[in-house]
C-alpha cells in the first residue's frame, strides 16, 4: 500500500520507549509539535531539538584499564594489573605505577581534606601520599609492653596505661587500655616496645589516659605523673576496614563494606571506633555520595543523612528503590550552595541536590532493566551538560534525559 513521509517535530523531548513507535508524536508546553525517539546511538540532543552526532574517539592509551577515576588534581586507574597514576604525555596518558600485582577487583577512590586520595578495592583500604601507595592508618603495635611497678612518686590508685605509634599515616589506634594497681609513691616500670611507642597514662582511678612520653627498645620507667599531656585521640579504635565505597564528608572518612557504612572518627582517616562509628542496612551499600549539606545512601532504599553524629536515627528515605552499584557521579555545582550528584537506578538516571532531594529524570518516559553494575562520566560540550553511564549485567538501550543531561546505556562488556 502506498505511503507517505511523517513530519517529525523538534526532537528536544529525548527518548521514550514506553510508548508504542507509532505513538510518538507529541506537544510542547508552548504548543510546538515535537517527537519522542525510541532510540538513538551515539548522538547528542541539543536544546533546539537537533541531532548531533557525537565526536569520535582517539586512543589515549593502551591497556586493559579498570576502575578510572580523576579530578582537578589527578588521574588514577587500574591499568593491566597495576595502579597507575596518569598525566598527560602530548596527545596520550602516561602512566605512573603505584602499585604493582592489583587484583582485577573494582577500586573506589575519594579525596581527603588532607588533600592525598584514599582507595579501596574490598580487600584493601589505602592512600596516595606524594606519589606513593601507603596505608589509610598507621598499624598499632602488635604486642603491648609489660608494665610493672617500682618506686616514685606517683599517688596511689589504679591506672590506665595504653600505648599508640606515630608514623608519617598519623597515630595509629591505642594498644587495648591496661589497668594497674600503684601503692603511694609507686612508679610504672614500662617494658621494651618493638618500635617507638607514646605512653598515655590516667590519673589515680581516673578514665582518660593522658601523654606521659616515648617508650623505645630500652623501656621506660615513669617515675611521675604528668597532668599536662594531651588526651589520647586513638582510645577504643581499630584500623577501618576495607570495602566497596570510600568517601569523604566533613572531615570523616565514609567506607561502605557489605551491608555496613563505617564513619571514622572526625580527621582521624583510616581509624574506626567500633563501638558507635557504623551504620547497618537490610541490604548492600551500593551508593554513598556527599554533598555539602549531608550524604546519598543506597541500600534497599534511597536515604539522605544530613548528620553523621545522629547514626540511623538521622536517615531519612527519599526514593523507594535502591542505585546500581558504581554508577554514582559529583556534578560540578552551578552556584554556590547547589552541589549536586547523580546516579543511575532501575528507574533511570537520579539527580540528588544539595538540599536533600533526589529526582528520577526518566522514569516518565524509559523503563530499564536490572544492572550488575555501573560507571559514569560527567562532560560538558556544546553549552550541554552530559553524564554518559554504562551499565553492565543488562540488555542494551539507550536513554537520554529531556533536561539534557543524558544516560547512554552500553552493551554488557563494553567499559568506558
Amino acid at each position: 500500500m502506498p505511503t507517505s513521509p511523517v513530519k517529525l517535530g523538534s526532537l528536544t523531548p529525548g527518548l521514550n520507549n514506553r510508548l508504542e513507535p507509532t505513538q510518538l508524536q507529541t506537544v510542547l508546553p508552548d504548543r510546538s509539535r515535537a517527537t519522542f525517539l525510541y532510540g538513538a546511538e551515539n548522538v547528542d540532543i541539543n536544546d533546539r531539538g537537533r541531532l548531533k552526532r557525537r565526536t569520535g574517539q582517539t586512543l589515549a592509551i593502551a591497556g586493559n584499564a579498570l576502575s578510572i577515576w580523576g579530578d582537578k588534581l589527578g588521574a588514577y586507574a587500574v591499568l593491566n594489573d597495576d595502579l597507575v597514576q596518569l598525566e598527560e604525555n602530548g596527545t596520550g596518558l602516561a602512566p605512573t605505577v603505584i602499585r604493582a600485582g592489583m587484583p582485577r577487583l573494582p577500586v573506589s577512590y575519594s579525596r581527603g581534606g588532607d588533600g592525598e586520595v584514599y582507595w579501596t578495592n574490598g580487600s584493601a583500604l589505602r592512600r596516595i601520599s606524594a606519589g606513593q601507595d601507603r596505608p589509610a592508618a598507621t598499624a598499632p603495635l602488635s604486642v603491648t609492653p609489660s608494665l610493672s611497678v617500682g618506686a616514685g612518686g606517683f599517688p596511689a590508685g589504679r591506672y590506665i596505661v595504653a600505648f599508640t605509634v606515630v608514623s608519617q599515616d598519623g597515630e595509629s589506634p591505642s594498644t587495648p587500655p591496661v589497668q594497674i594497681e600503684i601503692p603511694e609513691n609507686g612508679a610504672i616500670v614500662i617494658g621494651p616496645a618493638g618500635t617507638d611507642a607514646l605512653v598515655y597514662v590516667s590519673g589515680p582511678n581516673g578514665e582518660i589516659p593522658i601523654l606521659q612520653g616515648t617508650v623505645s627498645g630500652a623501656g621506660l620507667t615513669l617515675y611521675t605523673l604528668s597532668e599536662t599531656g594531651r588526651r589520647c585521640m586513638t582510645m577504643n579504635t581499630v584500623e577501618m576496614p576495607p570495602g566497596s565505597i570510600v568517601r569523604h564528608y566533613n572531615g570523616a572518612m565514609l567506607v561502605a563494606s557489605g551491608q555496613a557504612l563505617y564513619i571514622s572518627p572526625a580527621y582521624n582517616y583510616g581509624l574506626l571506633n567500633p563501638a558507635k562509628g557504623y551504620i547497618t542496612f537490610p541490604a548492600p551499600v551500593t551508593l554513598v555520595e556527599p554533598v555539602d549539606s549531608g550524604v546519598f545512601l543506597a541500600a534497599d532504599k534511597t536515604y539522605w543523612m544530613s548528620d553523621l553524629l545522629t547514626g540511623s536515627d538521622g536517615l531519612r528515605e527519599v526514593l523507594p528503590y535502591g542505585a546500581v552499584p558504581g554508577s554514582s557521579q559529583q556534578l560540578p555545582a552551578q552556584k554556590q550552595g547547589q552541589r549536586q550528584v547523580c546516579w543511575h537506578s532501575s528507574r533511570g538516571l537520579v539527580i540528588g541536590s544539595n538540599d536533600g532531594t533526589a529526582r528520577a529524570l526518566q522514569d516518565d518516559v524509559l523503563t530499564f532493566s536490572d544492572a550488575a553494575s555501573g560507571a559514569s562520566l560527567y562532560r560538558e560540550r556544546d553549552g550541554m551538560r552530559h553524564v554518559i553511564t554504562s551499565r553492565f549485567g543488562a540488555e542494551p538501550s539507550v536513554a537520554a534525559a529531556t533536561s539534557f543531561m543524558e544516560a547512554e546505556v552500553i552493551r554488557k562488556g563494553t567499559t568506558l
